[in-house]
């Protein structure tokens, strides 16, 4: 049986996320800078001064979304780095997982990836979190180039990584009618591609 508090923590949580899914939305869809708390407010049917009790500020709630985000990743690229397949595979796995978390949380990708940071105030939930992603991401891709890899290498490779993985899901977030041929073919062509490249 569900008692009084869970139920009161359960309706806290659905509205938290009712909150951070419209704010996710706008922002991808109209820019942070155009929308306001009382804009999200109007979205999900609620007053702005509800969404003060659950997030300090339109920055704040942007920080959440972001963090979220990066942490879906991070799981993501962990389970990955303690799975017993080969670094190859693991690598394309890992350029093909972050496509596929664009492709199906669009809003969020947006408001995470593509939102101009410089506009925004301090960030540190995503800071952390995007940090720990990145040296996560960094040890995968040096399993992938061997021992021989200096760090240099290593490091320009895990960019290219970066940029694969950004630059199709960006295109794709921007032009989701895109008429691939078919996408499931570009995708495993760019991430082949990627592969033989850097071993190289």
């Amino acid at each position: 049986m569900i008692t009084p508090h869970e139920r009161r923590t359960a309706q806290k949580a659905a509205v938290r996320r009712e909150i951070m899914d419209a704010a996710a939305e706008l922002f991808g869809t109209e820019g942070y800078e155009n929308v306001s708390m009382r804009k999200i407010a109007e979205r999900i049917g609620y007053t702005p001064m509800a969404i003060y009790l659950y997030f300090k500020d339109k920055n704040d709630l942007l920080d959440c979304i972001c963090e979220e985000a990066f942490t879906q990743l991070y799981r993501a690229l962990d389970r990955l780095k303690v799975s017993r397949k080969d670094p190859a595979e693991v690598l394309r796995d890992t350029i093909k997982g972050f496509i596929d978390f664009a492709v199906k949380h669009p809003h969020h990708y947006r408001a995470t990836f593509l939102a101009p940071t410089r506009a925004h105030g301090s960030m540190p939930r995503r800071d952390a979190v995007r940090l720990r992603t990145r040296e996560v991401l960094q040890e995968l891709v040096a399993n992938f180039m061997g021992e021989a890899a200096t760090a240099e290498e290593i490091e320009v490779a895990t960019q290219i990584v970066i940029v694969a993985g950004n630059g199709f899901s960006a295109l794709t977030v921007a032009n989701p009618d895109f008429p691939w041929s078919p996408r499931a073919k570009v995708i495993d062509g760019l991430v082949e591609t990627i592969a033989r490249g850097l071993k190289r």
